[in-house]
């Protein structure tokens, strides 16, 4: 296991699936997505959730990267390849779980924009972590 590695190709991910949240809240069909969201929990509405959610989203970063490190040889493909297949077995095990539990209060685009949203997401910090740690 070479943690170095993994720490530094998630962090780079975690900033990826950052810029990746901000650039999907600004797609057309989004705008109602923040807005429920703010209306549905509005504590998370505040500078200081705000900045708790953008960190906890760089510390999920460095967590698939440490994983990553481990478990890298038993994943199958290659290069950018098998970060893909990591970030959708990583979007299976943590991802879905957003959105199966939405359905239950949330209107149905709601809770398939964060499916696709989810596995988009991962796949490309999968990809970026793949590709991170072997240069590293």
């Amino acid at each position: 296991m070479e943690w170095k590695k993994g720490v530094i190709s998630g962090i780079i991910a975690g900033i990826v699936m950052l810029l990746i949240g901000l650039v999907f809240m600004m797609i057309p069909f989004t705008p109602g997505l923040t807005q429920w969201y703010s209306v549905t929990f509005p504590e998370m509405s505040s500078p200081m959730a705000m900045s708790i959610m953008m960190a906890g989203i760089v510390v999920i970063g460095i967590f698939m990267g440490l994983v990553y490190s481990v478990i890298n040889s038993a994943i199958p493909g290659e290069g950018a390849r098998k970060g893909v297949n990591y970030g959708i077995m990583v979007w299976l095990l943590a991802g879905l779980m957003w959105p199966i539990m939405m359905m239950r209060f949330a209107p149905a685009y709601m809770w398939i924009t964060e499916l696709i949203n989810g596995l988009i997401t991962y796949s490309i910090a999968g990809a970026v972590i793949a590709i991170i740690y072997k240069k590293l």
